[in-house]
């Protein structure tokens, strides 16, 4: 029995142009009014999952930066499972390297991370790779920004941490995402799923794959899934 639902947001609540999917919200709270636990699992920073917790209407659970944060509930503290020191080591030498050659890279949200450092995709993310290979970091693509962070860290291996702490089991969740970042979650989920939007790398590992793109793909799964509860 499905009793949870963990969930990306940048191209699996949103749409194209990164705007929250207002059908998507409403399926959510329909989940969370009927005792469906709902856990938003991003590469944003905690300060932004706090709020959209709130405002989309779950319980307020969220896992943050990729893995690297989360949070139980509303009132929970914020547990930080690795300091992002190697990370922003890494970040500091790719800066000196692409100012070499004329590139300053974007940070995002560089003051409220806890654990990784994330910048634009302005720079080929083979490159980044292949510049950090000998480092003790991992780099993530999520489609709308790359990431740093040490070794280990990923929304798969927070996913089970967090299910536990919520007394549900990973096989009692349906996961699903859009980008390489959600790989580990969907698989340890009981019914991996991705939107028709989403990377080739994704879909190859999913259960299912909705024929509807970005948040529209969500409700298409959430509805096929949960259909006792939203039906139409």
């Amino acid at each position: 029995m499905l009793r949870g639902v963990i969930t990306d947001i940048d191209g699996t609540l949103t749409d194209e142009k990164r705007r929250l999917s207002t059908v998507a919200i409403e399926t959510i709270r329909k989940l969370n009014e009927n005792g469906i636990e709902v856990i938003l699992s991003s590469g944003n920073t905690s300060c932004l999952l706090k709020g959209l917790c709130k405002l989309i209407g779950t319980g307020g659970t969220f896992i943050g930066e990729n893995g690297g944060v989360y949070r139980i509930g509303f009132q929970g503290p914020l547990k930080v499972i690795s300091d992002r020191d190697i990370a922003v080591k890494a970040l500091n030498m790719l800066i000196e390297y692409y100012e070499k050659k004329g590139v300053r890279l974007e940070l995002f949200s560089h003051q409220e991370r806890y654990s990784d450092v994330a910048f634009a995709r302005e720079v080929p993310v083979d490159e980044v790779r292949s510049l950090l290979a000998d480092w003790p970091v991992d780099i993530m693509d999520t489609n709308f920004a790359i990431h740093i962070h040490a070794k280990g860290i990923d929304k798969g291996k927070t996913f089970p941490i967090v299910a536990e702490q919520l007394g549900i089991k990973p096989e009692e969740f349906i996961g699903i995402g859009d980008s390489e970042n959600d790989i580990g979650m969907i698989k340890a989920a009981g019914i991996g799923c991705c939107v028709a939007n989403a990377q080739e790398s994704l879909m190859n590992v999913s259960d299912f794959c909705s024929s509807a793109s970005y948040g529209e793909g969500f409700v298409e799964i959430m509805r096929k899934n949960f259909p006792h509860i939203l039906a139409r």
